[in-house]
């Protein structure tokens, strides 16, 4: 496995659950796609590349700033941390698409939130937050 080409197929291929929620959100089979196909997929790479690095994996390794860092000096483990990364937005894009849509905020202001979601993961759903407390005045 070469984590460069891993890397670029998963920053390709995430693009698929996102032009799905952006462009054809009211599609019945959008939510399976991007949740049972997109983040499935990313999450077996994800999955395959954790277990072939785990060596380097102690209990330790999340304690402190500086064990993360030296647990991200492996391509592998860099190539995996942002698979997770956009596996998790994804999926947050997701949600951001179905709860905008149950509790009827109009398609254009559920995909506001989706670019800085896709770019920027916290801050996107930080603005979802804002527009649907706006819309239902509820926390």
């Amino acid at each position: 496995m070469i984590p460069s080409t891993i890397f670029t197929f998963a920053n390709t291929f995430v693009l698929t659950g996102w032009i799905l929620l952006l462009l054809a959100p009211n599609w019945r089979k959008t939510q399976s796609v991007v949740l049972g196909g997109v983040i499935l997929v990313l999450a077996v790479i994800y999955t395959v590349l954790i277990l072939s690095g785990i060596g380097n994996f102690n209990v330790d390794s999340f304690s402190t700033l500086e064990n993360v860092k030296s647990l991200f000096q492996d391509d592998i483990a860099v190539a995996a941390g942002w698979i997770h990364y956009l596996a998790f937005d994804l999926f947050v894009g997701a949600y951001i698409v179905r709860k905008g849509q149950e509790i009827g905020l109009s398609r254009l202001l559920y995909s506001i939130p989706l670019p800085f979601t896709f770019m920027f993961g916290p801050i996107g759903y930080l603005i979802f937050f804002f527009i649907k407390t706006i819309k239902t005045r509820s926390w």
